[in-house]
């Protein structure tokens, strides 16, 4: 796992020295070797962090075939090299070095760009063809891996992390995109391609760009896409579906450094882990939990590891530890992203990056396999949509006059109204009729479902639930979930890899029914089922969790003065108005109304905003 940045255009003195900047910020990625390397149209900057050939895999990564040059930047793993290693050797490609970079630059001369299509892990990088003149920049099919971009001048510059561009000198400033801002007060993250900028860009997934002098194409090689085949029995698409974990779960422990296991309570991250302990002895499984009742994963996590006789470590924080290191997060994940799981996850990762350097992780089960709550709600709502329009006509009369706290009133809501326009993904924050008072600068013309539609537009014919896994495969996976796992893993140094995202995995949950993921009054059934020999029974009926962190208790009591700081010295009063924004924060308060993920989507940015824009000289003094 590693960091890297990237100049295509013209390269002089200054872009050299851009590049060192903009590589030391992000030397989190990777404190074991670093390194540039530039002629006159390309600057590469590298950080790696050492986790297979660890003698051999230092970039920026030159290698020749047939009297072709290629000069490359890799940040990943890609888990099948060794079997594509083999195919080019017997075509008699003589390798020098054990790592991946070498073999994709060997499958680059042989295939051209669309070499990527084999490469089966989770990885983001940069060849420069010095024969052609051209770079080619690639992103894996899940965006695991990030790749930001910019445009400036007669230059294109890459980056591993955002945060990297406040040491770009050819970057103005840190600035904020209404529309962005807009929509994240929606999804509590601006979604991928864009970031609250606006100008900064990150490479879609599953697809590579190529620059050349005359500019840059881009080209998504690959989209997944559900396909329900009744055709094939419950018990088959049982056994395919271990059968696809077990191998992905053996390859992504295929590193020259010991490798761990994040351990929640729930069913997710006990099946790698109980799978990996197998193939792995001597595995070390980390949990996180905060001091507060209702708040913590340890003692499930306690049973798991004692049902899987592993080493377990565990970290219980506590309010101050979320305080402490409130600023350290905001500024990691790059672009405002507001999921209060994160200061554990950053905690969490601190803990194992002292004691490994690869951690398995559950992130991906819950979009395939239909684990989230909202889920359930599809079956009812899918009844009442299919009702006849004059019924349903009469149902949202009845809703309106409803008052909120009736039972029911928001079932019928959801059920009337079509899924696209109601849901976005696993979080949806602020409603558009209540932004106008929060958001300085309300733009009427911009809705959120233009975040969504297109994404939406690729499965009109999926049922409700495949839609729903489908926009959170597409916006909460790829914008919250990968984007907090990738950044603050790394800011401790430390490599997330994520076995349910791997392509065997999603081709055998790609074919599964409805009622084979929700089914005997649970979700997920077909991958408790297929794992039930392996786990506890506790954990297989135990519902989902998900870091747990007491920001809704916390707000109205123990962060309430807190949190009015924050608000009240807030120097993006230009977006977000402070005196409603503190209006919800004595609402959450007086516990009329529930009102906490709205106030931490504010805070978020705000502070967001005080590290990148109105103190963004003081963040690069102190982080440079």
């Amino acid at each position: 796992m590693c960091g890297l940045i990237g100049i295509f255009g013209k390269i002089t003195d200054d872009e050299i020295k851009t590049v060192e900047k903009m590589s030391n910020s992000i030397r989190h990625r990777g404190p074991d070797w670093s390194n540039t390397w530039s002629d006159e149209k390309v600057c590469f900057g590298f950080r790696r962090l050492s986790i297979i050939d660890l003698e051999g895999g230092n970039q920026p990564f030159e290698a020749e075939f047939d009297n072709c040059t290629y000069v490359a930047v890799y940040n990943g793993e890609v888990y099948n090299y060794l079997e594509l290693k083999a195919e080019l050797e017997k075509d008699g490609i003589v390798f020098k070095t054990n790592s991946e970079i070498e073999v994709m630059l060997a499958m680059y001369h042989k295939s051209g760009a669309d070499f990527v299509k084999r490469l089966r892990g989770m990885f983001a990088f940069l060849i420069y063809d010095k024969q052609k003149g051209t770079l080619l920049a690639a992103r894996d099919s899940f965006g695991i891996k990030p790749m930001y971009y910019i445009k400036h001048d007669n230059n294109i510059v890459f980056s591993s992390e955002m945060k990297a561009y406040l040491f770009d000198d050819g970057y103005d400033e840190f600035k904020v995109d209404r529309r962005q801002l807009q929509h994240y007060l929606t999804f509590q993250y601006v979604t991928e391609p864009d970031t609250i900028c606006g100008d900064i860009k990150i490479l879609s997934k599953g697809s590579y760009m190529l620059c050349t002098g005359d500019g840059e194409t881009i080209t998504e090689y690959n989209r997944y896409i559900f396909k329900p085949d009744k055709s094939i029995s419950y018990d088959e698409k049982k056994k395919r579906l271990r059968k696809a974990i077990e191998s992905s779960v053996e390859y992504h422990l295929l590193s020259d450094v010991p490798v761990g296991s994040f351990l929640s309570s729930g069913i997710d991250s006990a099946i790698i882990t109980a799978v990996a302990s197998r193939l792995s002895p001597g595995l070390k499984a980390f949990t996180v939990g905060f001091d507060v009742e209702g708040y913590s994963e340890l003692e499930n996590a306690t049973q798991i590891s004692k049902h899987l006789n592993i080493e377990h470590v565990k970290l219980q924080c506590t309010l101050d530890d979320f305080v402490a290191n409130y600023e350290n997060v905001i500024y990691h994940l790059d672009s405002p992203v507001a999921d209060p799981s994160t200061v554990a996850i950053y905690l969490i990762c601190r803990t194992a990056g002292s004691q490994v350097k690869t951690v398995l992780s559950g992130e991906g089960s819950d979009e395939l396999f239909a684990g989230y709550r909202q889920y359930s709600d599809s079956i009812p709502t899918s009844k009442i949509f299919r009702l006849p329009r004059p019924i349903k006509d009469i149902l949202g009369f009845l809703a309106k006059i409803l008052l909120d706290n009736v039972k029911g009133k928001g079932l019928i809501t959801r059920g009337i109204t079509p899924v696209e326009k109601r849901f976005v993904g696993n979080s949806f924050v602020f409603v558009e009729k209540d932004k106008p008072k929060i958001l300085n600068g309300y733009d009427s013309s911009i809705n959120f479902t233009e975040r969504t539609a297109e994404i939406y537009s690729q499965s009109t014919e999926y049922s409700q639930l495949l839609k729903m896994q489908h926009c959170d495969l597409h916006t909460w996976l790829a914008s919250d979930i990968l984007v907090k796992g990738d950044r603050l893993s790394m800011a401790h140094s430390l490599e997330v890899r994520v076995p349910y995202l791997d392509r065997e995995v999603f081709e055998a949950a790609s074919v599964l029914c409805d009622n084979e993921k929700l089914s005997h009054d649970t979700t997920k059934y077909i991958l408790r089922d297929a794992f039930s020999d392996l786990i506890n029974h506790e954990t297989l009926v135990r519902p989902k969790l998900g870091y747990p962190v007491p920001v809704r208790k916390w707000l109205g009591d123990e962060l309430y003065e807190w949190a009015k700081d924050i608000i009240k010295n807030s120097t993006a009063d230009e977006y977000i108005n402070t005196v409603e924004a503190l209006k919800l924060l004595e609402l959450h308060r007086s516990g009329k109304r529930d009102l906490y993920h709205q106030i931490w989507v504010i805070l978020v940015f705000i502070t967001w905003y005080k590290l990148y824009v109105t103190d963004s000289e003081e963040t690069r003094k102190l982080r440079g």
